[in-house]
């Protein structure tokens, strides 16, 4: 009884049936491996980078629509200073799933009057005692940044400050919404006007893969400089409006865009400097008026943490 199970189980090891069954095994585990290998290789990194992608698109949307709540707020109130208006601005920190993948999902970090900003404006007049400094007035600005954690798409900062929507990358901004600083030119006069807006609220910073929501709330509106009193008796001379801001190359080419708009000579009716975290645009425009207005317009931003 023995010797005929080991007999058969000798015919069968040694038989051809055998033998092609356990080369089947072998290619199609071979297969399988080689098509896994080939899907985490040539076909994952791209999913990832479609996903990230499209999740940088949803973010360039939210950070674009909080920039625009904040322009309506100031508005409003600058209408009705005594409005009080409430927007909500959900940000998409993370989402876009990577198909097939369960479980992973594109993330960033939002963070909340965390970065540098602010203003400084002076003003001199050719009477000495009318010199109008900005001083701690416009001193912080407040900042909303979003900082992606890509790993195949490239990262990209999208930094609302000093009233516009600003992108980095390597080093690298540029200006993609632009703030409430305008530069106009009339007939034998320079227009300056700026309309600066503060976000109050505590420091937040955020890790996440979701929706996070930020409340905007309107304080107030209120002139810091205008030629309603008795600033319309005297005669401006110059004006230096600086900016402070870790997005040097950004303001640069926007003051130097805005000058150029407007057919101002640079070295002569105006320049720009450069400083640690600064920008510095200087007006003197030659044989002509010049006119400044600063208005400031305070808004509150709370997160849901």
């Amino acid at each position: 009884m023995k010797n005929r199970f080991f007999e058969t189980i000798s015919s069968f090891c040694s038989s051809e049936y055998g033998v092609s069954s356990a080369v089947a095994a072998a290619l199609l585990l071979g297969i399988i491996v080689a098509t896994m290998t080939t899907i985490q290789l040539n076909y994952v990194p791209v999913w990832k980078e479609d996903a990230e992608y499209a999740h940088m698109s949803n973010v360039w949307q939210d950070m674009s629509r909080l920039k625009s709540n904040v322009d309506i707020l100031a508005a409003g109130i600058e209408i009705n200073p005594d409005a009080r208006i409430v927007l909500n601005s959900p940000i998409r920190v993370g989402g876009s799933d990577v198909p097939f993948i369960g479980g992973t999902t594109t993330g960033g970090t939002l963070a909340v009057n965390n970065e540098i900003s602010g203003l400084s404006i002076i003003i001199t007049t050719d009477n000495a005692t009318t010199e109008y400094n900005s001083g701690t007035s416009l001193f912080y600005t407040g900042t909303v940044t979003y900082h992606p954690t890509n790993s195949h798409y490239v990262d990209e900062t999208y930094c609302y400050e000093n009233g516009a929507l600003i992108i980095s990358r390597n080093g690298r901004s540029m200006m993609k919404l632009s703030p409430g600083i305008v530069l106009e030119r009339d007939t034998g006069s320079v227009n300056l006007s700026v309309r600066a807006v503060t976000l109050d609220g505590n420091q937040r910073v955020m890790a996440s893969n979701s929706i996070e929501d930020i409340r905007l709330t309107s304080e107030y509106f209120t002139p810091l400089f205008d030629l309603t009193g008795i600033e319309q008796f005297f005669n401006i001379t110059s004006a230096n409006l600086t900016v402070y801001t870790g997005n040097q190359e950004a303001w640069e080419r926007y003051f130097e865009n805005s000058a150029r708009e407007v057919n101002l000579q640079k070295g002569t009716d105006y320049n720009i400097t450069n400083g640690t975290y600064t920008v510095t645009l200087s007006l003197s425009p030659e044989d002509e008026d010049l006119y400044v207005n600063i208005y400031k317009a305070a808004i509150k931003v709370e997160t849901g943490i």
